[in-house]
């Protein structure tokens, strides 16, 4: 989701356990977690979409962010392997096929 300062932010859901579950549901507590994004990370996470290369998204952070985002490629390498850590993204080889819509989910 893009909110209206044009930043994404990933909503997802949380899994809990039944008991979890039911003691969240007795406080009336979130059932997801909201995670905005900054203006670099809302760019990257635009720029992976399946289209473009490590090398190309690179390329393009450094022409949008220069000096705001040096070093560029340790940078973008450290938030891609947040993004998979937390289990938003995945690394594809280049053989593989793409069919991602990064667009809200409901």
């Amino acid at each position: 989701m893009v909110d209206d300062s044009g930043y994404v932010v990933i909503i997802s859901e949380k899994r809990l356990g039944r008991l979890e579950s039911y003691i969240a549901s007795l406080l009336r507590a979130p059932m997801s977690v909201s995670r905005p994004l900054d203006e670099m990370n809302s760019k990257l996470w635009l720029l992976m979409d399946g289209e473009n290369s490590l090398a190309s998204i690179i390329i393009e952070m450094d022409q949008l962010f220069t000096e705001k985002m040096a070093p560029v490629a340790e940078r973008v390498i450290a938030s891609v392997g947040n993004f998979v850590e937390l289990g938003y993204a995945r690394i594809l080889d280049s053989n593989s096929h793409v069919d991602w819509d990064i667009g809200p989910s409901e």
